[in-house]
């Protein structure tokens, strides 16, 4: 490969920079430009897109970051943010069918992206990796720190009901029998007060404001990114929602949300069984269900016999950087 310039996009090449999310099979709705914009408008971030170039003009790879000074002292930047688990580096697919060679392109482009970034000032810099990016040793071999994160993929090719777990099946009959039904309902405010009872119940504010979620809806609207589902009860109140996303051969359950107050078991497993079967018809091959990191979540989960999905994060930070969150966690 030719030497790799890195750079950041100006507005004009994020076309270019979607087109490649959408040929990388790692490349997620959460990284296109529509997604981390509205990021960037509602919430004032500090986006920029950094792309990694050869031969002047063709974008091989690339990272979009959340960059944020803190009182003038820290300068950290982060491929995360609310609600986004991963949206860090991609890189162009390979056309080799040489483990070898494909392994080189990797890591010659991941360590130009590396380098780069190590050149921008930043005291701590985060980036969080897709499932489906495994090779992360360009930034591990050279001072990083990484850590393993999980999700799970339910494959939508297998027969569900030979899946389902025996407490699943027990939940699906006791709400069947009150009568809950689902439904498609791309309704702003029956998610977000859905969305805000989860939270209070835990004494928390949700975690981005409602006009973020306004945008969101405007997208699923108008550009066919995903799809609410609803639970609802024979008296049409809806009493659990989940919010997923398209991908290319996948979806994501991006946000589930459901009322406290309402004691049933069964609401959520039957979105969940409801969903399985609405995405196989449309010949989804997978859904990741994005629920691996939380103990109680997992756990559920795996009442669907999902399969466990690693991926990864590596981080970087100066000594300030270090000496700072040390004295931080001293004073709290």
């Amino acid at each position: 490969m030719t030497e790799i310039e890195v750079r950041e996009l100006v507005p004009s090449e994020y076309r270019e920079w979607d087109l490649l999310v959408q040929e990388t099979q790692p490349g997620t709705l959460f990284h296109t430009s529509d997604w981390l914009e509205t990021y960037r408008n509602v919430l004032s971030k500090d986006l920029r897109f950094y792309g990694c170039f050869i031969n002047d003009d063709e974008l091989v790879g690339g990272c979009p970051l959340f960059v944020r000074n803190f009182k003038g002292i820290l300068k950290m930047a982060s491929s995360t943010s609310n609600m986004i688990d991963y949206c860090g580096p991609l890189i162009k697919e390979s056309s080799s069918t040489r483990a070898n060679k494909k392994a080189q392109e990797t890591h010659e482009i991941f360590d130009a992206l590396r380098k780069f970034l190590c050149r921008q000032g930043f005291d701590s810099i985060h980036l969080r990796f897709s499932p489906g990016i495994e090779d992360i040793r360009p930034f591990t071999w050279n001072g990083w720190d990484s850590k393993v994160h999980y999700t799970h993929h339910l494959n939508l090719k297998e027969n569900v009901d030979n899946k389902i777990s025996r407490t699943i099946r027990k939940d699906l009959k006791s709400v069947l029998k009150a009568g809950l039904e689902t439904k498609i309902w791309n309704d702003l405010e029956t998610y977000y007060s859905l969305l805000s009872k989860t939270y209070e119940r835990q004494n928390l504010k949700p975690p981005l404001p409602k006009r973020f979620f306004e945008k969101v809806f405007d997208l699923i609207q108008k550009k066919d990114i995903g799809y609410m589902l609803i639970s609802e009860t024979p008296e049409g109140e809806a009493v659990a929602a989940h919010l997923t996303l398209y991908g290319k051969e996948s979806t994501i359950g991006w946000s589930s949300a459901r009322n406290p107050a309402f004691n049933l078991r069964g609401s959520n497993a039957l979105l969940y069984y409801n969903e399985f079967l609405d995405l196989q018809s449309r010949n989804f091959e997978y859904m990741n269900v994005m629920a691996g990191n939380v103990p109680r979540f997992a756990d559920y989960i795996m009442g669907f016999s999902p399969k466990l999905v690693p991926y990864y994060s590596v981080t970087l930070e100066n000594k300030k950087y270090s000496i700072l969150k040390a004295l931080y966690k001293v004073a709290t």
